[in-house]
């Protein structure tokens, strides 16, 4: 199951810090996870991971977009072939 938000987030910490670190920061954010659900009363929810994801890309091309713009290039958006 490599495509959840739990397994990418172990993925990409084992690639920049090796798999030790990564078994414990992964161990961490279930244990967060777990604390919310019980704190709210709510339901695991891996689609809510998905919607935090395409936020968080929005506003960093938002940023990206508006660095360019101060460096006085002008960006293009180009469609996806």
């Amino acid at each position: 199951m490599r495509d959840t938000y739990l397994s990418k987030f172990y993925w990409k910490i084992k690639q920049r810090r090796g798999a030790k670190k990564a078994v414990i920061a992964l161990s961490r954010k279930i244990m967060v996870v777990i604390y919310n659900l019980l704190k709210h009363k709510v339901v695991f929810n891996e689609q809510k991971f998905e919607d935090i994801r395409i936020k968080q890309e929005t506003v960093k091309l938002k940023r990206i977009t508006t660095e360019a713009k101060k460096l006085g290039y002008n960006l293009i958006a180009m469609e996806a072939s």
